[in-house]
């Protein structure tokens, strides 16, 4: 187990991803290691995937709309984060012991169909493309420490790659956690990196 201070999430070009980030229960974290991540969709025909829903049902409601590039619902997409470290985890901050935050490789790119969305994909004003030039004017929030200075800031540091039909095991290359008991609990079932990183989380 290592530990990492937080870093840019996106270089000077908006092309540069070192990983994507995908926040997630401890509890779900044997059933993405072996099925992957999956779209809301195919979860809710599943009963083996997801042991603890975080997700803000508020918000999933919209995701049942078309995004403007391919014309499928949003839920058809695993979602994925740019900067993990988002007013999703702010609100879920009671659960952080428990939380993982699951590191994605970007050849997650080569596989199937893939978007990115400008700021939070449940948001009416959230623009979608096939192109990452599209996050451009998400990057001062995206990397900055606070995003509530940054000019809707809150909705751009929700900023996602959606990828269909889902993101395959072998995308999954390692967890940050924000204690030592979590990552112990979590290592000895997984084969993957993991790190202790407090930074990431509130």
């Amino acid at each position: 187990m290592t530990s990492t201070r937080p870093a840019n999430v996106i270089g000077d070009s908006s092309t540069q991803f070192p990983f994507f980030y995908h926040l997630t229960h401890k509890d779900n974290l044997a059933g993405i290691l072996q099925h992957g991540i999956l779209s809301h969709t195919d979860v809710l025909m599943r009963d083996d995937v997801l042991a603890v829903d975080i997700s803000d049902a508020g918000a999933q409601r919209w995701r049942d709309r078309p995004e403007s590039v391919n014309h499928r619902a949003i839920h058809d997409y695993a979602p994925l984060y740019i900067n993990p470290k988002n007013p999703m985890l702010f609100v879920r901050r009671s659960l952080q012991h428990e939380i993982v935050i699951l590191k994605i490789s970007p050849n997650v790119l080569q596989d199937g169909q893939h978007i990115y969305s400008d700021g939070n994909a449940s948001c009416r004003e959230t623009r979608f493309s096939a192109n990452p030039d599209i996050l451009a004017d998400s990057i001062e929030a995206l990397n900055s420490k606070y995003w509530a200075n940054c000019a809707d800031g809150k909705r751009r540091r929700c900023a996602e790659l959606l990828v269909y039909p889902r993101v395959q095991p072998s995308h999954v290359v390692g967890a940050i956690c924000s204690n030592k008991a979590l990552a112990n609990e979590i290592a000895m079932d997984s084969n993957i990196q993991i790190e202790v990183n407090p930074s990431m989380f509130f």
